[in-house]
């Protein structure tokens, strides 16, 4: 099942990438902060991939049993995915956005508050 996860897991980052890719040509995107400012982040590969494996993952395991939370994990990520390959679907769509939001307002967390524009 852990490859499953990884699997799937690696499509809807690859699938959010593209799609900010093809809305703005890169890969920066603006968060609204908790305070109301907005920040730009720069969002990688291995950065979505940490962020959901701490943000999503680790809470899912932290609240079921092994086999439960694996399964619940990749229908989670398999219902992210669109009916079109390698796009991701509404639910996909808000769910990263969320991840992305949870992301920089830890960062800005951490930071001090002081980075945002």
């Amino acid at each position: 099942m852990t490859n499953l996860i990884e699997t799937r897991r690696r499509r809807i980052v690859i699938a959010k990438l593209n799609s900010m890719q093809r809305k703005t040509g890169s890969y920066f995107d603006i968060v609204k902060l908790p305070n109301g400012k907005s920040t730009t982040v720069e969002l990688t590969e291995e950065i979505l991939t940490k962020a959901l494996i701490k943000i999503f993952e680790a809470i899912v395991f932290d609240t079921n049993k092994r086999a439960d939370a694996e399964r619940h994990i990749s229908d989670h990520y398999s219902s992210c995915m669109g009916n079109k390959l390698n796009k991701l679907s509404p639910l996909g769509m808000e769910f990263m956005n969320a991840v992305i939001a949870n992301l920089a307002e830890q960062a800005f967390e951490h930071e001090g508050g002081n980075h945002a524009n």
